[in-house]
C-alpha cells in the first residue's frame, strides 16, 4: 500500500495496530510464510511424544541434508549435490552482486537478496533460490537476447553459493543431471513470478502409474516374486553398498566440511554444517534440538570427538540403506536379468525399474519411490545397473521398516485415544449425550468456517469393545481432532489445526446446528489416515 491518504486513514482507524510492515509484496509473502511455518512446526512437534516417531523424524531430517537426488520434477534439492561445483561467499548487507560482467550462477544459502529486473520490477529472493542464471546461459550461448537481471544486492548479511562460468561448463560435461535440474529450477521460479522460497511438491504421474499397473497385471507369473519385499525383512547378512554416485558425492561433501584438510572433522564443525544445510531447506528445528539429534545419531563411533571418512560413509550407509538376507540375492539377480531380457537393447529406465519393483511386491506409488529412483539414477544416465538396483532394494527395505514403525505408532495413538474415551464415557454416563464446546478457529482452519460461526457441535463417540476386525483394520483406522485431544493432551482448537495440516482429502463442509436448532455453523469432518500421517512426518522434516 503506497497511497499516503489511504495509509493515514487506515492508521486513524487503528487497522495497522500490532501489524508488521513490509516494504514489498515479496517480503510480506515471506513474512506470512514464516509465521505459518513456525505455527505448523509448533503443531507438528506435538506428534513427537512417541519416541519412535521422534527417531524417524530426526533420521529424515538428516537424510534430507545428504540427499543427492536432483530429479527434474522436484522443485528444490539439497545443496549437498551442488557444493562440489561452487564456492561459498559471505556478503554484507548492501553489498552488490550480478554486475555487468558477472556471469556466475548464485544460490542463496542464507539471508536475503533483492534483484533488480530489466523490466523495472525489483523482487526479493530467499533461502534456496537461484538467481543470475540467465546471464550465465547467455554467456555460454545457451540462451539468446539480453539478461533480465540488471543487478542484485544483499538486504541483510547473507551467504551465497557461487558457480562460475568455467565450473558450470565442467558441470555440463560431468554431471548432466544436475545441469538439467538447474534449468528446470529456473523455469519453475519464472512460472511462480517470484523466485521465493521454493519447496518440493508431489507430481502425479497417472499415465506412468496406469502403465505400471497394466504391466504388473499382464505378467506371465505375477506371484513368482511377489513375496520378495516380505522375504527381505527376514535377514540382514548381505551388506548393501552405496552407489558410486553416492560415495563420490559424500566424499566431496566430507572434503568441503574438512576445510583444513586434516582428514578428520571435529564434531562441532560437522554439526554446524548439518544445521546450516537443514535451515537452508526450511527446517524450523532449534539449534539445541539439532545438537541432540546429531549426538543421538551415533555417527562418532569411537567417541573421540572427530569424524573420519570411514565413520562418515558408514553413518550415511546406515542412514539410507538396510542390509538384506544373502539367500535372496540370487533371486533378485534372476528377477533383474529377466527384466533386462524383456528389452535387451533398451536401457533399464525408470518405467522398467518401477515395474520390476512393483513385481517384487514394493509400493511404487508413494512419494518415497521418487527418492529411491532419484538416488539410484543420480548419475542421470537413465540406465540402472544391477548394483544400483540392489542399492534401491536396500533403500526400499529401509523405508518399509520405518513405515512399519510409523504404523505401530499410529495404532498406538488410536489405542490410547480409545482407552481414554472409554474411561471418559464410564465417568460421564449421567452427562447429556450431546456436548457443546465453544471454539475459536485456529490459524489453519478454513476461512469460511471462521466467518460463519465460532461454535461447533461434537457428538461423544462411544467405542464398542466388540468392534469387528475390519473396522479396526489399519486401512480403515483414522484419527480425528478428539483423538488428538485425548492422547496428545492438546486443546480442541490446536487438535483441529493439526488435523487440518495433515488431512489431504477434499472434505465437503456441511451445516451443523445445536440441539435447539439455533447457532448453525459450517463444519468439515476432517480425519487423518495412516498414509496422511506418514506423509506429514516426511513433509515436516
Amino acid at each position: 500500500m503506497k497511497h499516503p491518504k489511504i495509509i493515514k486513514k487506515f492508521g486513524g482507524w487503528g487497522l495497522f495496530s500490532g501489524t508488521t510492515h513490509c516494504n514489498t509484496l515479496d517480503l510480506a509473502l515471506r513474512h506470512v510464510e514464516d509465521v505459518l511455518l513456525r505455527r505448523a512446526s509448533l503443531l507438528s512437534d506435538k506428534w513427537l511424544v512417541n519416541p519412535e516417531v521422534r527417531k524417524i523424524f530426526e533420521r529424515q531430517v538428516l537424510a534430507n541434508v545428504f540427499n543427492i537426488s536432483v530429479r527434474s520434477d522436484e522443485k528444490t534439492f539439497s545443496s549437498a549435490r551442488l557444493q562440489p561445483w561452487c564456492e561459498r561467499m559471505e556478503i554484507s548487507a548492501g553489498e552488490e552482486l550480478c554486475g555487468d560482467d558477472d556471469d556466475s550462477l548464485y544460490m542463496l544459502y542464507a539471508g536475503e537478496v533483492q534483484i533488480q529486473g530489466r523490466d523495472g520490477h525489483d523482487y526479493s529472493v530467499f533461502t534456496g533460490s537461484f538467481f543470475n542464471l540467465d546471464k550465465l546461459l547467455i554467456s555460454i550461448g545457451a540462451l539468446s537476447g539480453v539478461p533480465s537481471t540488471l543487478g542484485a544486492h544483499a538486504t541483510m548479511d547473507s551467504t551465497v553459493l557461487v558457480v562460475n562460468r568455467k565450473k558450470f561448463v565442467q558441470m555440463q560435461k560431468e554431471d548432466g543431471a544436475l545441469t538439467q535440474k538447474l534449468l528446470m529450477t529456473l523455469i519453475v521460479q519464472n512460472e511462480s513470478h517470484r523466485p521465493g522460497r521454493v519447496r518440493p511438491i508431489a507430481r502425479a504421474r497417472m499415465a506412468l502409474m496406469e502403465e505400471i499397473d497394466e504391466s504388473v497385471h499382464n505378467l506371465n507369473n505375477p506371484d513368482r516374486f511377489s513375496n520378495m519385499s516380505m522375504n527381505l525383512l527376514k535377514g540382514n547378512d548381505y551388506q548393501i553398498q552405496l552407489t558410486e554416485a553416492q560415495e563420490e558425492s559424500f566424499k566431496n561433501i566430507f572434503d568441503i566440511i574438512d576445510d583444513d584438510d586434516e582428514k578428520e572433522i571435529p564434531m562441532d564443525n560437522f554439526a554446524k554444517y548439518v544445521i546450516r544445510e537443514a535451515k537452508s531447506l526450511g527446517s524450523q528445528i532449534h539449534h539445541k534440538q539439532f545438537m541432540e539429534m546429531i549426538d543421538h545419531s551415533g555417527i562418532d563411533e569411537d567417541g573421540d570427538g572427530v569424524l573420519s571418512i570411514d565413520e562418515f560413509l558408514h553413518f550415511l550407509q546406515g542412514l539410507f540403506l538396510s542390509d538384506i538376507p544373502s539367500k535372496e540375492v540370487p533371486t533378485l539377480r534372476v528377477a533383474y536379468d529377466e527384466a533386462v531380457a524383456e528389452a535387451p537393447d533398451e536401457p533399464m529406465d525408470e518405467a522398467r525399474v518401477q515395474v520390476l519393483f512393483a513385481k517384487l511386491g514394493f509400493d511404487v506409488k508413494g512419494a518415497g519411490w521418487q527418492d529411491v529412483m532419484g538416488v539410484i539414477d543420480a548419475d542421470g544416465d537413465g540406465d540402472v545397473d544391477f548394483q544400483e538396483f540392489l542399492t534401491g532394494i536396500g533403500m526400499m527395505k529401509k523405508m518399509c521398516i520405518l513405515s512399519t514403525k510409523l504404523d505401530d505408532a499410529f495404532r498406538d495413538y488410536k489405542e490410547q485415544s480409545l482407552a481414554k474415551r472409554r474411561s471418559t464415557f464410564a465417568l460421564s454416563n449421567a452427562q447429556p449425550e450431546e456436548i457443546k464446546r465453544s471454539k475459536t478457529p485456529g490459524m489453519f482452519t478454513t476461512s469460511f468456517a471462521t466467518a460463519v460461526s465460532s461454535k461447533s457441535q461434537r457428538r461423544l463417540f462411544v467405542p464398542q469393545d466388540n468392534l469387528d476386525d475390519s473396522t479396526q483394520s489399519e486401512n480403515n483406522m483414522e484419527l480425528d481432532a478428539m483423538d488428538l485431544e485425548n492422547f496428545l493432551n492438546v486443546s480442541h482448537d490446536m487438535a483441529e489445526e493439526m488435523v487440518f495440516l495433515a488431512d489431504q482429502d477434499e472434505v465437503e463442509a456441511h451445516e451443523n446446528e445445536d440441539a435447539d436448532g439455533s447457532d448453525a455453523s459450517i463444519v468439515a469432518d476432517r480425519t487423518i489416515d495412516r498414509d496422511e500421517f506418514q506423509q506429514l512426518i516426511r513433509s515436516w522434516s
